[in-house]
C-alpha cells in the first residue's frame, strides 16, 4: 500500500496567517481645474514679489549705508582723547620726569618715609593712569577700512608702555620708604626708565607726528610742532606716509610709484638720491605684510649663493649696528644694469636701486643703505 503524498506546505511566513492583501490601486489624481491654475499662478507670482521686495531692500541698505570713517576723523578724536586725558592733570610729563630726575640724585636712605618721594609717587601714579585711559581711548576709536595701522598700533603700543614704565617707578618709590625695595626691582626701575628715554618716548613722538596729532605731542611739554600737512596733489595716504619715513639725506622728492602697487605691495614711491650712484631713482616699496615681502625677496634671491655682495651675485642678511635688518639681494638687473634689493623686515618695506655696474650700486649702497627714519 502506497503512503498517502505529504498534503501541501504553506508558504513561509504565512502559517497561519490570511494571505495578503493585493495592493491598492493608486486613485487618478483629479484634473486641474482652471482655478487651481490661477491659485498656482498667485502663489509663484507672491513668492517672486517678496524675493524682489527683499532683494531691492538689500540693494537700498547697501547703497545708503553710512559712510565708514576717515582718518581725518580718527585724528580729530585722538586728539581731543589726548587734551581730555592730561588737560585736568596738575602735573605735566616733563614736570614728572623732572620730579624723578630731582629725587634720583637726593634718593634718601631706604626705609626712610619722605614727603618728596610721596609726591613723585602721587604724580607717577597720575601720569600713569592717564596714559591707561588714553590707550583704552585710542582702542575705541574706529580706524578707516584699508588704513595702514602700523603707526596706529605703534602708538598703542607706546601708550600702554608709558603707562607701565610710570607705575614701574611708583611702586619702587612706595618699596624704598617702606624698605622693601629689593635690587633686582632697583635694576628693573632703571631699565625702564631707560627704554622709555632712548625707546618708547623717541617712538611715541614720531608716531604720533606722522598721525598728526598735535594736542598728543602738547602733552610732552614743548610747544606743538607744526600741524602735517595733507598729503601732495598725487599721493595717496600710504605713500606720503612712506615717504615721510625716508631719510631724506639719503633720498629726497619722491613721486608716487603707483604702477608698482598690487594687492601685495600697499603703498611704492620713486626717490631721488642725494648722493651718486645709481642710474634711476630708487623705488622703495612697503608690502602689506611680512609673509609678502618674504615671497617677493625669495623670488629675487632665487639661484644665488650667499657669498657677499662685494664678491658678486649674492643673497643673504645685512646688518646696521650689529643687528640684521634684513635680506639683501646683488644681481643683474634689466637692460644691462646692475641692482641692489634689501628689505626692512621690522617694517616690511624694501628698497630696489640700480647702477651700470656691481661695484658702483655696492659702493653707494654701503654708505646709504639705511635709509628709513624711526
Amino acid at each position: 500500500m502506497s503512503p498517502e503524498p505529504d498534503a501541501p506546505h504553506p508558504p513561509p511566513g504565512n502559517f497561519g496567517r490570511e494571505p495578503a492583501q493585493a495592493p491598492e490601486e493608486p486613485r487618478a489624481r483629479r484634473p486641474r481645474t482652471r482655478r487651481d491654475t490661477l491659485v498656482l499662478a498667485g502663489k509663484t507670482a507672491g513668492a517672486l514679489i517678496t524675493f524682489a521686495v527683499t532683494v531691492g531692500a538689500f540693494w537700498i541698505a547697501l547703497v545708503d549705508r553710512t559712510p565708514g570713517p576717515t582718518i581725518d576723523e580718527w585724528r580729530l578724536k585722538a586728539n581731543n582723547t589726548c587734551q581730555r586725558g592730561f588737560g585736568d592733570m596738575q602735573t605735566s610729563l616733563h614736570s614728572a620726569m623732572l620730579q624723578v630726575a630731582q629725587v634720583v640724585r637726593g634718593m634718601p636712605p631706604a626705609g626712610t618715609r619722605s614727603p618728596e618721594l610721596a609726591s613723585v609717587v602721587t604724580s607717577m601714579d597720575e601720569v600713569a593712569s592717564a596714559f591707561r585711559a588714553m590707550s583704552a581711548d585710542f582702542a575705541e576709536i574706529p580706524v578707516p577700512e584699508g588704513y595702514d595701522r602700523r603707526d596706529i598700533d605703534g602708538l598703542l603700543r607706546d601708550t600702554r608702555n608709558f603707562a607701565a614704565t610710570f607705575t614701574t617707578i611708583a611702586t619702587f618709590l612706595v618699596n624704598h620708604q617702606v624698605g622693601q625695595s629689593t635690587p633686582l626691582q632697583i635694576q628693573a626701575t632703571v631699565s625702564a626708565m631707560q627704554a622709555l628715554a632712548t625707546t618708547t618716548m623717541p617712538s611715541w613722538v614720531a608716531g604720533a607726528r606722522r598721525l598728526g596729532l598735535t594736542e598728543c605731542l602738547a602733552i610732552m611739554g614743548t610747544a606743538p610742532p607744526t600741524p602735517a600737512a595733507p598729503a601732495p596733489a598725487g599721493f595717496t595716504v600710504g605713500q606720503q606716509a612712506l615717504a615721510e619715513r625716508i631719510d631724506s639725506r639719503v633720498l629726497a622728492g619722491c613721486a608716487p610709484a603707483s604702477a608698482q602697487e598690487n594687492d601685495k605691495v600697499i603703498a611704492a614711491v620713486n626717490c631721488a638720491v642725494v648722493r651718486p650712484g645709481p642710474a634711476r631713482n630708487p623705488l622703495v616699496m612697503r608690502f602689506i605684510d611680512a609673509k609678502a615681502l618674504k615671497a617677493w625677496i625669495a623670488g629675487l634671491s632665487a639661484g644665488l649663493g650667499s657669498r657677499g655682495c662685494a664678491r658678486g651675485d649674492s643673497s643673504g642678511a645685512w646688518t646696521h649696528e650689529g643687528t640684521v635688518t634684513g635680506t639683501l639681494v646683488c644681481r643683474p638687473g634689466s637692460n644691462g644694469s646692475y641692482l641692489a634689493a634689501w628689505t626692512f623686515d621690522g617694517e616690511d618695506v624694501a628698497v630696489v636701486a640700480e647702477a651700470g655696474d656691481r661695484r658702483t650700486i655696492w659702493t653707494w649702497w654701503k654708505d646709504n643703505a639705511n635709509l628709513l627714519t624711526p
